[in-house]
Formats: C-alpha cells, sequence, structure tokens
C-alpha cells in the first residue's frame, strides 16, 4: 500500500512540473486542498487552494521551456502520509533558471490525495517569481 502512495505521490509531482490538469485532477479527491508556506502578501503561491483552484492553475501554461523537471530525493510513507524532498527547477523562456528544494506532504483517503502541504525556500521563490 504505502508504496502504491508513493507512486501517486511522485506522479503528482511529475504532473504539476509538467502542468498535466488531468492527471492532477485523477489523483486528487473532490474535498482536497493544496497548502503552499509563506505569506500571501509576501509571496503570491502562499496559502491554501482547494482542488478545482489547483486544477484550473495546472491547465495554464508553465513558464518553464518544457515544463520544469523535478529530481527526487527521500520518500517516506508511513499510514496514510507521503513525505517528499525534491529539487524543482527549470529554464524559462527568458532564459532564466531556477532551482528550489522543495518538501511535500501528501495525505491520502481510499488512495486518493486530500492534502498537499508544499515547504520551499518561500525567499527565493518570491524573488525569482517576482522578476517573472
Amino acid at each position: 500500500m504505502s508504496g502504491d502512495l508513493k507512486a501517486k505521490a511522485v506522479a503528482f509531482l511529475e504532473a504539476s512540473a509538467k502542468h498535466h490538469p488531468e492527471t492532477i485532477d485523477a489523483l486528487m479527491a473532490p474535498d482536497a486542498t493544496y497548502w503552499t508556506a509563506g505569506t500571501p502578501r509576501l509571496f503570491d503561491y502562499a496559502g491554501s487552494r482547494d482542488k478545482p483552484g489547483i486544477v484550473a492553475y495546472m491547465a495554464t501554461p508553465s513558464i518553464f521551456v518544457g515544463g520544469a523537471e523535478v529530481t527526487f530525493g527521500a520518500i517516506t510513507a508511513e499510514g496514510d502520509r507521503v513525505a517528499v524532498e525534491c529539487v524543482t527547477g527549470g529554464t524559462t523562456h527568458a532564459g532564466r533558471t531556477y532551482a528550489n528544494a522543495y518538501h511535500y506532504l501528501f495525505t491520502f483517503r481510499d488512495g486518493l490525495i486530500v492534502s498537499v502541504k508544499e515547504y520551499l525556500d518561500t525567499a527565493l521563490a518570491a524573488e525569482f517569481f517576482r522578476k517573472g
């Protein structure tokens, strides 16, 4: 069971990196939430979103050429939770490069994601995404 949940967490992050809304939609429960660390007035992506909000965001084009790339580190599963360490980055169409370390905590119910908590260096991300 934990291996299946790990695979679903990885599939979610890979789909997120490439902006595949159909995969995101299929992996999340209808009442799922997605929370990103940070202060919303300082970092536009900080705060909570519901499933329709995340799926709508994933339907927009990625700012990265070919989407972002994810390099996975440790992945740990216990019960209905999966913790994932990774580095996500990419190159924008303007040639700017981004790389940031992330930690995700997924909670599952009946094999679907009900909660994603995303932790990252919010200062680095805010500076990068503010510059466009």
